[in-house]
């Protein structure tokens, strides 16, 4: 399967995107992978050792920085890394594209691009969480700031596809975020959302508070984007903050350096289970294509798994699976009209 991947985005661009692509086809003989970017740049990051020829480099021009607007790297950057990649999806040379760039020019060159799958109102951004047997997914998680309650029902559909697909759930069971478990709980847009998700969706749980979302009472959780950014961000800020107060903790501990690392070892093994960069990259739900978004700060080992990510949407027919399902609750509702 060929895969596109942006050599030029994200924070360590492009040398950890080169050696994720080298692991990626190292580990899996099956994975073409195109590097869209600056030739000279992508070259230079290759180990003088390497030499795979499941490895190509399209080279581009433009480079898209975290400061350019998304329409902007429309219009002013068609030969970017970025769009040069997503155009490449557009015309059937390859099956998946993976960017740690800007979420926000993704998205913009993937609806001008590629278009929303029939029947989406609007793309959303899923984040996975480890959790329970399965984890699970929060979706929006920064896609659309302002949302309607016909949205968040679609949000609701996609990241279950996501769930089935990605992560081999069946039946997932779908959570809505507020600040009560309670039907009466929530603004405007939550009731309604309620309502439309508790009669539309055979697997709805209700209402979810944030701090229940780790026991593994659902698989799927719906907020806007506002909301959900704002608590993925949190979520990392608190992981962050815990793995750096520990290790001071234990470092003016009174014990041997061997019982030092003993505890370092079991403590890294806990978070390594919470680091995004285990599960790589996210599909970006209700596009048209199969367009996975990393972690702006991925290293070379969230850079592999996304690409892996990416060759397990397109296999799945996740994008399918999103328009039959979509298709079928428009009908659905326009039946009830």
């Amino acid at each position: 399967m060929r895969i596109v991947v942006d050599a030029m985005g994200g924070d360590h661009a492009p040398s950890e995107v080169v050696q994720g692509a080298l692991n990626a086809v190292s580990d899996d003989s099956g994975i073409e992978i195109i590097l869209t970017g600056d030739e000279k740049k992508i070259s230079s990051s290759f180990p003088s050792s390497s030499n795979s020829s499941s490895i190509t480099i399209h080279h581009t021009s433009q480079t898209v920085e975290m400061t350019d607007g998304p329409l902007q790297v429309i219009k002013q950057k068609p030969n970017s890394s970025l769009v040069a990649g997503i155009e490449m999806i557009k015309n059937g040379k390859a099956r998946a594209f993976v960017s740690a760039g800007s979420t926000g020019a993704i998205l913009a060159a993937s609806l001008f691009l590629l278009g929303r799958i029939e029947g989406v109102k609007r793309p959303a951004l899923g984040v996975f969480f480890p959790s329970g047997n399965n984890g699970l997914v929060l979706c929006d998680a920064g896609a659309n700031s302002d949302a309607k309650p016909e949205h968040l029902l679609q949000f609701a559909i996609m990241a279950s596809g996501y769930m089935s697909h990605i992560k081999g759930v069946h039946e997932p069971k779908i959570g809505l975020l507020n600040i009560g478990v309670e039907e009466t709980k929530g603004n405007d847009l939550y009731l309604e959302a309620h309502s439309l998700m508790k009669e539309y969706l055979p697997t709805f749980k209700g209402n979810v508070e944030s701090r229940y979302l780790f026991e593994g009472e659902v698989d799927v959780v719906v907020c806007d984007g506002f909301l959900g950014n704002n608590l993925v961000k949190f979520a990392e800020g608190w992981i962050r903050h815990v793995h750096q107060d520990l290790s001071t903790q234990l470092e003016n501990q009174n014990v041997s350096v061997e019982k030092k690392r003993e505890f370092k070892s079991i403590f890294s093994r806990a978070l390594r289970h919470f680091e995004y960069e285990e599960y790589g990259g996210v599909p970006l739900l209700g596009i048209d294509g199969d367009v996975i978004i990393c972690h702006g700060s991925s290293p070379a080992r969230a850079i592999k798994n996304a690409i892996f990510a990416a060759k397990k949407s397109a296999e799945t027919n996740l994008v399918g699976s999103i328009r039959d399902d979509i298709s079928s609750t428009v009908s659905l509702i326009e039946g009830k009209v």
